[in-house]
């Protein structure tokens, strides 16, 4: 279990692609990890600035610490 699900913190894009179901998940869609890392990323690029005003960490709680900022 990753140290973001003790945390109860939203897991970050690498937690996401490091979980060991990703490759499953990836493969099937005709895809790999890095290819998504690639389209994220550019879609990102093309979001407007205003988008990510106000981003802040996404915990359960504010006493866990280790989140970082998530952009969703």
């Amino acid at each position: 279990m990753g140290l973001w699900t003790m945390q109860r913190c939203e897991p970050g894009l690498d937690d996401l692609l490091a979980d060991e179901m990703m490759g499953t998940v990836t493969r099937s869609a005709g895809t790999d990890r890095e290819a998504l890392r690639a389209m994220l990323r550019a879609l990102a690029l093309r979001l407007p600035a205003e988008r990510f005003e106000g981003v802040r960490p996404r915990c359960a709680s504010p006493a866990a610490s280790g989140c970082r900022p998530s952009a969703a």
